[in-house]
């Protein structure tokens, strides 16, 4: 027995029961027999003792057994049980016999109190269920129908209504019989219409080449179908097409396939029969258009069909196809808009137009249109059918090619109808699913021609190289992206896209399964892909920490800066010890933050390898140390960071890490003649990098403070060089030829790269007019021939390049230039006239270099970028020779101050050079010196030979330096002065940030330093060691002679820089980035100087 029908069945009865009773009860209170006090206390408290109502009221004597049979005699059969009774028969759970017995019994029961006032009515549903031996479930189901139907009156047969009043019944029964309506004799079940007639048709759905596809409504089984008509004018083959088509069809009897439910001819518009095919009207959408929405971001599709949905669809297919093709039937046009997905989960493979029996020979007929083109499956709600692109169209060629060519297999395209078969239907399965992954055809094309010719040509690429190469043009990416495709699914696709049909897969089932063997490991991905989410979450908190952090450790550390200056007492210290601290500790934070970050991707990228979110912000964490590394020029750092920056790229750092840019090179020259024919200076024009030019008094201080301010003059001046106001105008068509700098030997080589094809040349480049026959950086080979200024954006790889400009009119210039990271180069070169400048100085262009910038080393500030002004420097320093005929010029009008400027041991003792007149003590000039004057003479402190000539000239002060340049204004005319620091460091380095003027390796050859030569150092010649010659020409800048700069070292009062490699030293003096400084009359064994020349005074604030 069924224990909760029985149990609700009993239930229901003691409902009954206990409604009976409580109606008599309310009887009894009515004649008087009960007072209401009595009832309602009997209502409270008869359950609880396990009793009913009436049975409880007699017990405790306020009702009597008389007084209860008299009231049943009186109440009478009850109607509502009587319909019980009708439900019973109308719902044939008994038959007409055991009714009316029931119902005879029942009203005897009635008949009976009267007599007999004690006498049992029984309830007609136990009558029922013992007379019609009605099961429990039955009787349950019984009940459940007489509550549905309620106070209604049940329709009751004449008949039966009949044989019940011949039972006598009570007349209130008698008069509810009449009362009830009796059920009409229905007319015939079903009445055929002509067969013309049986479909009412509607809108129309879909059109094509072959006919139209409306939607429709079978009056004979009252429900929505779809009719596909052939017109009336249709060729012969059409229609045979369109009968193979309809037979093909309703042999195929699948859940996946549309069913097939009639097939005959109707009358058209004309009255000519026309063929029809009727079919199951789907409402829903078919998959192309799934796929477009879902790629558009439509929020009504996105959670509906997850890519987990659209493979379990797409295994649907395979299903259907594979059932086809278990039937003999191949499909030959399968492509997503040929797939219903209905609104209630149905998938659908509909327009079997092309369709044959695998095997059959012969071709498909000439008709020169399309044989399913366009026709869209019966979709819902009904309107225009938009143009098909392309790749979503189906072809006829002259009765050679047929079907869809995005999706079509190459043996189809190419002709070979023989060779069609089930692997042909493979393919397209497999354009399919690429479609799914991608939201792109695997095949696409302008035009249907192309994408044929594509699909003749071979195999599209993988579904996961077709994604990043979206992500890599920056074009071809819907509003929602594609997910990364897993190997996996990869793999599967292009198996079943292989060209040669053996090697894809051999039935459709195959590749369902092997579908369903990726699917089974979903929800395990699923679940470790969440995982990597809330990691990746957690990951992408830490970065921004990190970058905040970072940002401000950076800012601290500004702040720290500006704080050292003037600190003197122990309060003051004391808030910049705080402020230190703070600084270290906020970049302590941020390494912190970075390990976080760091961490936190590694486990995600543990729970999922692919995981595209994690392995972008991975590379892209990486990619930022790979900067800040080559900012500072780690290069060990920067390599590590590019290898994990490479490991986890997936396209979109492909370009940042190839790195390749744009030159653009414009020329310039100033119209004005200042440099040929001077012009008259203001004493507070005179300004150069905030430093006096004569001077090198730091201005904005008291003149007393430092420098030379005696030699300002007070009034205006006339001196060859530009006002801050002059500008340069626009030269245009100078030849401009390129070479790039590769590493070779370890020295940094102008070598000619290939490439595109050049413009036409102008001729030879000039290089021997920038370059001396000596140099080891004579470029190699012609140089790639630019063209002539402007050029405009010129495509070039990253890296470090020599330009060499050169215009009829204008000196030759060379210029370094330097492509950063996917940048834009923007030099504005000025040429310069014969006689703007001397032949011992070298025009360094204006622009952008970097300046500083060497992790741990002393005194080197931070890495960063200048913008400097045209200027130029000399080739070499100030020789010995040189500087000896200032003093002798000098000591014509000034001999004490000549005296107190000869090179020296210290600074006002141990003179090296006799005079005046003076003279450099070189070896052939002790051979042939009077003794008196020998024993004046005295060689260079811890040098192991006599002087030369052609030294640099050492043993003077920053002082001396600057003397020597005001001696030279005045012969000359030009503002000759010392180069500031970082106009030296410009000129030494070039544009590359090289930490030395020939490159990034030092060896003891290339500069005059300590292990230079064999046996004991000593210093060289100016046309010695060659190799130390900078990107602009500039020599002896590593080795030999460090140089006197113009500025003072900031915080040190008095105190001057100087730049450059030393003789006495070691290697790492001769690093550009290398600073050194001594008060400004300190003279020093190792330290020269060399001239510089501003092209423009700085403008005045």
């Amino acid at each position: 027995m069924n224990e909760p029908a029985s149990g609700h069945l009993d239930a229901l009865r003691d409902q009954l029961r206990e409604a009976r009773d409580e109606g008599l009860a309310e009887l009894a209170v009515t004649r008087g027999y009960l007072a209401r006090v009595r009832f309602e206390e009997g209502l409270e408290r008869h359950q609880a003792d396990g009793q009913g109502l009436l049975a409880w009221l007699i017990q405790h004597g306020w009702l009597t057994a008389e007084e209860v049979a008299r009231l049943r005699s009186d109440q009478g059969p009850r109607v509502t049980e009587w319909t019980l009774g009708f439900l019973a028969l109308q719902m044939n759970l008994v038959t007409p016999e055991q009714f009316f017995e029931c119902a005879a019994l029942w009203l005897n029961d009635f008949d009976a109190v009267h007599l007999v006032p004690d006498h049992p009515v029984r309830d007609f549903g136990g009558l029922l269920k013992d007379i019609g031996r009605l099961a429990e479930d039955a009787m349950a189901t019984l009940i459940a129908a007489a509550e549905a139907q309620g106070s209604a009156d049940p329709v009751v047969d004449s008949e039966v209504r009949r044989r019940l009043l011949d039972l006598r019944p009570p007349a209130e029964l008698r008069e509810w019989l009449i009362r009830l309506p009796v059920r009409k004799h229905a007319r015939p079940a079903f009445e055929p219409r002509p067969r013309e007639e049986r479909y009412e048709l509607g809108n129309e759905i879909a059109r094509g080449g072959l006919g139209r596809v409306v939607e429709a409504l079978d009056r004979h089984l009252r429900r929505e179908v779809a009719i596909k008509l052939v017109r009336e004018d249709t060729h012969p083959d059409v229609a045979e097409r369109f009968v193979r088509e309809a037979g093909l069809a309703a042999r195929l009897d699948h859940p996946h396939i549309i069913p097939i439910y009639d097939f005959d001819v109707m009358p058209g518009p004309s009255g000519a029969k026309r063929l029809f095919l009727c079919m199951k009207r789907v409402r829903g959408q078919n998959l192309a258009e799934v796929i477009r929405r879902v790629s558009e971001g439509d929020t009504s599709q996105g959670g509906r069909f997850s890519r987990g949905r659209l493979l379990s669809i797409f295994q649907d297919i395979c299903l259907g196809i594979a059932y086809a093709h278990s039937k003999g039937v191949i499909h030959r046009d399968l492509k997503p808009s040929n797939v219903m997905i209905g609104d209630y989960g149905e998938t659908l493979i509909v327009d079997w137009g092309l369709a044959r029996p695998i095997g059959e020979a012969g071709g498909d007929g000439t008709i020169p249109e399309s044989a399913s083109p366009e026709m869209q499956p019966p979709l819902s709600p009904p309107g225009p059918v938009a143009e098909a692109p392309p790749d979503e169209t189906a072809l006829t060629l002259e009765g050679v090619v047929m079907g869809t060519p995005a999706y079509m297999p190459p043996e189809q395209a190419t002709g070979h109808r023989d060779d069609v078969d089930r692997r042909s239907d493979i393919f397209a399965l497999g354009g399919i699913l690429f479609a799914i992954l991608t939201y792109r055809p695997p095949f696409e094309g302008e035009s249907r021609e192309e994408v044929l010719e594509r699909v003749k040509s071979g195999v599209p690429d993988a579904p996961s190289a077709r994604i990043r190469s979206f992500y890599i043009a920056g074009a071809g990416l819907r509003p929602v992206p594609p997910d990364p495709v897993p190997p996996e699914l990869d793999a599967i696709c292009m198996k079943a896209l292989a060209f040669r049909r053996e090697d894809r897969y051999q039935s459709a089932t195959d590749l369902h399964d092997d579908v369903q063997l990726f699917l089974e490991g979903v929800k395990e991905r699923e679940r470790e892909h969440r995982l990597a989410d809330d990691a990746v979450v957690m990951a992408s908190d830490a970065i921004a920490r990190w970058k905040r952090l970072r940002g401000e450790a950076v800012a601290a550390g500004e702040n720290v800066k500006q704080q050292e200056e003037g600190v003197r007492t122990k309060e003051e210290k004391a808030v910049l010890w705080m402020e230190e601290d703070r600084a270290r500790g906020l970049e302590l934070e941020a390494v912190d933050a970075f390990a976080d970050a760091n961490a936190a991707l590694t486990i995600a990228l543990g729970h999922e390898k692919r995981h595209a979110k994690a392995r972008f912000l991975k590379a892209e964490l990486f990619w930022d140390k790979f900067l800040e590394a080559d900012k500072s020029g780690d290069e060990k750092e920067m390599l590590l960071s590019r290898r994990i920056v490479e490991s986890y790229n997936d396209g979109p750092f492909d370009a940042l890490l190839k790195g390749d840019g744009t030159l653009t090179v414009r020329t310039r020259s100033y119209a004005c003649r200042c440099l040929l024919d001077g012009r008259t200076v203001l004493p507070h024009e005179l300004r150069h990098f905030g430093c006096h030019p004569f001077s090198g008094r730091a201005l904005g201080k008291d003149e007393r403070a430092d420098g030379l301010p005696g030699v300002e003059p007070r009034e205006p001046v006339q001196v060859k060089v530009h006002s801050a106001s002059c500008s340069a105008e626009p030269v245009v068509g100078a030849d401009v030829w390129l070479w790039r700098y590769a590493e070779i030997g370890r020295l940094l080589v102008p070598v000619t790269q290939s490439g595109p094809e050049s413009p036409a040349r102008a001729g030879e480049p000039p290089i021997r007019a920038v370059f001396s026959a000596d140099s080891p950086f004579y470029p190699h080979g012609p140089g790639t021939y630019l063209g002539r200024t402007p050029i405009e954006n010129r495509a070039l790889p990253m890296g470090s390049y020599l330009i060499i400009l050169s215009r009829a009119g204008f000196d030759v210039i060379r210029c370094p230039v330097t492509i950063s990271r996917c940048g834009h180069w923007v030099q504005s070169v000025t040429l310069f006239q014969p006689g703007e400048t001397s032949a011992d100085l070298i025009p360094v262009p204006a622009g952008r270099y970097g300046y500083q910038g060497e992790p741990g080393a002393p005194m080197v500030d931070a890495a960063k970028s200048e913008e400097l002004d045209d200027f130029f420097i000399s080739r070499h320093p100030v020789t010995c020779r040189e500087y000896a005929a200032f003093l002798n010029d000098l000591s014509k009008t000034r001999p004490y101050e000549a005296a107190q400027r000869v090179p020296r041991e210290s600074q006002t003792s141990g003179y090296y050079w006799p005079g005046p007149p003076y003279a450099v003590p070189t070896k052939n000039w002790l051979a042939l010196a009077a003794p008196e004057l020998k024993e004046k003479a005295r060689q260079l402190q811890d040098s192991t030979v006599d002087w030369d000539d052609s030294w640099p000239v050492f043993g003077v002060s920053w002082e001396d330096a600057m003397a020597y340049c005001a001696w030279r204004r005045d012969t000359g005319g030009g503002l000759v002065t010392l180069p500031h620091e970082v106009e030296w460091e410009k000129a030494a380095r070039g544009t590359d940030r090289r930490w030395f003027p020939f490159g990034k390796h030092f060896d003891e050859d290339w500069c005059n330093a300590r292990r230079a030569r064999l046996g004991a150092a000593r210093p060289s010649t100016v046309q010695e060691f060659p190799h130390d010659e900078s990107p602009y020409g500039v020599r002896g800048l590593a080795g030999n002679s460090r140089d006197h700069c113009l500025n003072e070292i900031p915080g040190f009062s008095g105190w001057r820089l100087g730049r450059g490699g030393i003789w006495t030293g070691t290697g790492f003096n001769a690093r550009a980035t290398r600073r050194s400084a001594n008060p400004s009359r300190t003279v020093i064994n190792s330290c020269g100087f060399r001239l510089a020349r501003p092209c423009r005074l700085s403008p005045t604030p």
